[in-house]
């Protein structure tokens, strides 16, 4: 089996489990959305930047970078979490948009690329994939938060239960991954006891 086929099961794996437990998020939403509205008030944000925010989810972190600038896009997989997104930010363009279909957007589309807390839960190739375009399509900058530690038994537990490579993902070099994907952090900082959030520009 080539990448490509890997990445599309990879894929409808996470769509199915995310549109199973679509129910839990406002929870999530709880505890991130604060997280990303703290964090993204100490980054450097245009507000004539246009942003793209990939594994959108429920649109939370989309929401605190609007806050910053008129012009973000989300895309994500999951059709119940982008309904929820829709509902909730009715001023930001989502679109359902599987991943793998990435190397269709146009290379310099967009001043910034963010993601939250998606990387960790795809494979150490697909990861490599995401990030690579990331950088490709952006102008500027990468934003990314995600986990920096181990959140103990309940996030294992969590996190097994996604199929992610969570334990695989707060191991790795983060820098080094952003600099095989043509990039170098500018900014990090930690965004809880378990997050992080890194803002990188373009090698």
């Amino acid at each position: 089996m080539d990448d490509r086929q890997d990445f599309i099961l990879e894929g409808k794996k996470a769509k199915l489990f995310f549109n199973l437990v679509s129910r839990l998020y406002p929870f999530i939403e709880l505890h991130l959305f604060p997280e990303y509205k703290r964090a993204v008030k100490e980054l450097k944000i245009d507000k004539n930047f246009k942003i793209l925010d990939i594994a959108s989810g429920t649109g939370i972190l989309a929401g605190a970078l609007k806050e910053k600038t008129n012009k973000v896009t989300g895309f994500d997989i999951s059709t119940k979490l982008l309904k929820r997104a829709r509902r909730k930010f009715n001023n930001i363009e989502f679109k359902e948009f599987d991943l793998i279909n990435i190397s269709e957007v146009k290379t310099n589309n967009y001043d910034i690329v963010s993601t939250g807390y998606f990387l960790h839960g795809i494979s150490l190739k697909f990861r490599r994939f995401i990030l690579k375009n990331m950088s490709r399509i952006s102008s500027k900058y990468v934003i990314i938060f995600d986990y920096c530690c181990d959140g103990g038994y309940l996030v294992r537990f969590v996190e097994w239960l996604e199929g992610s490579d969570y334990i695989g993902f707060i191991s790795s070099d983060m820098d080094k991954e952003f600099e095989l994907a043509g990039l170098k952090v500018e900014k990090s900082f930690q965004t809880s006891k378990i997050g992080k959030v890194w803002l990188c520009s373009k090698i």
